[in-house]
Order: structure tokens, then sequence, then C-alpha cells
């Protein structure tokens, strides 16, 4: 998984103590037409349904993410060490990345997104640059927002902790997002943000699933 993906994970993420909160948003870049993606956050686990054939599990207490392939009734598990492992080594070929960056700053733009104003602020940390339209009275502002801080602090977007802002700390809702590194743009678009009851099962890897290995990590 490249860099970008894993940074804009991180950096568009999600966190629920109670009830289940499903976000739906579009992603647009890395080369890729505007696709739609759907992040359901329960109390322990994060689905996110990348396309129809492809699904991620976040263990949120371990950190190990399990990538289901729905084509191939296949799924792959990578341990939170491994994903460290590949996080560490991208961020050391970057070598630009502080780990005490400054805070995200109100440009004193405005924009209205999807519906919503939005007032803009930006972040740099080396060659990372991140824009931000947070929505201050999105509904369910509280849910979503525990739901952004829960979803960074697991799995990959817990690997950027220390090089991102911590989204617990913006005044609002982040409605969109834009995120530059090292030459490649992702655009991310909050279209919605619901409670709702949903079955554990989706939590799972389908019954009948075979688990292939994860393949060897180049030595660097």
């Amino acid at each position: 998984m490249k860099i970008s993906l894993i940074l804009a994970a991180g950096l568009f993420a999600a966190s629920l103590a109670r009830a289940d909160i499903v976000l739906v948003q579009t992603i647009d870049g890395m080369g890729q037409n505007a696709a739609q993606m759907t992040v359901t956050v329960g109390p322990t686990k994060v689905r996110t349904d990348v396309t129809p054939q492809i699904s991620m599990i976040t263990d949120t207490t371990t950190g190990d993410v399990t990538t289901i392939m729905n084509a191939q009734q296949t799924y792959m598990v990578m341990s939170a060490a491994t994903s460290k492992a590949m996080m560490a080594s991208a961020i050391q070929q970057s070598g630009t990345l502080s780990t005490t960056p400054a805070a995200p700053v109100a440009t004193g733009k405005k924009d209205k997104i999807n519906g919503y104003d939005a007032s803009e602020y930006s972040f740099s940390n080396g060659n990372l640059k991140c824009t931000y339209w947070i929505c201050r009275d999105y509904p369910n502002a509280k849910d979503v927002t525990d739901a952004l801080s829960k979803m960074q602090n697991s799995g990959f977007a817990s690997l950027t902790k220390g090089f991102t802002p911590n989204l617990s700390t913006l005044p609002g809702v982040p409605v969109k997002t834009e995120v530059e590194f090292n030459g490649q743009k992702i655009t991310t678009e909050l279209i919605s943000a619901t409670e709702q009851n949903i079955d554990r099962s989706q939590y799972e890897v389908p019954a009948g699933y075979t688990e292939v290995k994860m393949p060897m990590m180049p030595q660097q």
C-alpha cells in the first residue's frame, strides 16, 4: 500500500464508543477516478469498504488489519508490527517528516462543501501538505469527531500519529480533506455520517473464505 493512501486514511479516519457510525465519502486522486468508500466504525473494529470487491477490517485493540477479497473469496491479515515496519520504511525513505509538526492554521477562507459551511485550515510537515475544510455545526458532530479520533488511533491510521494533526483538536468536522505527499494528491469529501446498528458479522471474515499469506516485504 502506498504511503499516500496510508496518510489519507490516517487523516480522514473514524471512532465510536457506543453504536456504529457509518461514514460515506468520496476519494479522488492517485491517478484513479473518484470513487465512493464507506467506513463503518464499531466499538472495537472498523470496516472500510474500499470497493465492492475489497474490504478492510481493523481491530482497534490489536492494530491488526484484515483485507477481504470478495471476488477470490480470500483474506489476508497484516499484523500491527508489519504495518508499522512498512510505515517506518516509507518515512525513512522520505526523510522529511517531523514528529513535532505545527498545528493546523486557519487561513480565513470559507467555502460550502456538500451544503455545509466550512472554514479552511492548512497544515504542513516536510513534503506532506494538508488542507482541511472544517464544519463547526455538522449534525451529530460529537459522535462523528469521536469516530474520526478512534480510527486515527488504530490500524494503518495510527502509524501517522506524530506526523499528522490530532483530529480531535480541530474545531469541528472535516468535511473535505486534501493531502499532498511526494507529488501525489488525494482529495476526500464526507458525503454523510449516520448512526446505525450494524450486524456484528460485518466485522468478521465471511465463512468459507481462505486465508492467503502476506507477501514478503522487500529488504532495504
